[in-house]
Order: C-alpha cells, then sequence, then structure tokens
C-alpha cells in the first residue's frame, strides 16, 4: 500500500513540476505534497500496528480467562488445560502476527525514506530550510507508529513471560521446589 501511496506523490511531484515555473515556487509545493505522503504514510502504519495490537489484547483477554491459579485443584487444572493451551496458541499466533506487521511497517518507512533521498530532497534545495523541515515532519509523522510499536512490543513481551509462567506453573511437579511466597529462600 505504502509503495501505491509513493507512486501517486510522485505523480503529484509531477504535476508540480509542470505547473511551477519557479525552483523556490516548485520546492514550496513539493514540500506540500510530500506533507500529504507523510500523513497517509504515518496513518496507514500506525493502523497497521494498532489492529496487531488489538489482536495481542485479544489474546491476552483470553489467556487471562484460563490462567490457573496455585489454588485450583490438579483435577480442575488438568480439564482447562487444552482452553489454556489454546489460549496459548493465540497469543504465540498474535506475537507472530505482530511482528510480520512490525517488519512490514519497518519496510514501508525505508521506502519512504529512499524516496525522500532519491526524488524528493533534490526538489526541496531552492528554498531555505525546505530539506530541514522536511526531514524534521517526517521524523514526527513516525512518532506517532513508533508509539504504536513500542505499545505492541510491550505487549509480546507480557505475552511471553506469561507463557513461560503458565509452562512453568504447568511443568512442575509436586516434589519439584518451590521458593516461598516471599521469593527468599529458607536459610538452612
Amino acid at each position: 500500500m505504502v509503495t501505491e501511496f509513493v507512486r501517486w506523490n510522485e505523480e503529484a511531484i509531477s504535476i508540480c513540476t509542470l505547473f511551477s515555473s519557479q525552483p523556490s515556487t516548485l520546492a514550496t509545493n513539493v514540500k506540500v505534497v510530500f506533507t500529504c505522503l507523510l500523513d497517509q504514510v504515518s496513518q496507514y502504519i500506525t493502523d497497521e500496528l494498532e489492529r496487531a495490537r488489538e489482536s495481542l489484547n485479544e489474546a491476552a483477554a483470553l489467556r487471562e480467562r484460563f490462567m490457573l491459579s496455585t489454588i485450583v485443584s490438579r483435577r480442575v487444572a488438568a480439564a482447562a488445560a487444552s482452553a489454556a493451551e489454546a489460549a496459548a496458541a493465540a497469543g504465540e499466533s498474535s506475537f507472530r502476527s505482530f511482528m510480520v506487521v512490525v517488519q512490514r511497517c519497518a519496510s514501508s518507512v525505508a521506502i519512504v525514506q529512499q524516496y525522500f533521498a532519491n526524488c524528493i530532497s533534490r526538489l526541496l534545495l531552492p528554498e531555505d530550510g525546505a530539506h530541514a523541515a522536511s526531514c524534521e515532519e517526517m521524523a514526527t509523522a513516525m512518532s506517532s507508529a513508533e508509539i504504536a510499536a513500542y505499545k505492541g512490543l510491550q505487549k509480546c513481551i507480557e505475552t511471553v513471560m506469561a507463557e513461560v509462567d503458565w509452562l512453568l506453573s504447568a511443568e512442575q511437579k509436586a516434589t519439584d521446589y518451590r521458593l516461598p511466597d516471599d521469593g527468599i529462600a529458607p536459610d538452612h
């Protein structure tokens, strides 16, 4: 999708080139058109990350529903094990999906940066400060995507840690050593 956005932006820049007789006017128009691209790409990437994060939230809710406490009897725990395994599989699947989305978003950012370097930056040079301002706008536009990625990566870490906790508690036998509730090993 981002390649389509860039292609449309290239078309708009071509039209600006046709209708802008002065280099400074062209630079001003290119900056405005490029800013529109940044807004669209930022919104698209942020929406993609938010959707992927939502699937992590759904998997976390499913996991919480089937979390087994230490008070639950072994019989009840065994009956709920398949449901908990399904919740763990959903967490793993949403984790993988989120990482794929992060990778796609990183590729999209790279496409926009390459487009800027190869096509846009030279057109901005006639206007003082336009290049620097566009670089700043690019950074600002990507900040919302970075925030969404950060929140999703935090949720991924929570998913992995919950899975580790669940596996440890499910695999631990009655004869295994357990730390007391306060986490301090007894002094023998």
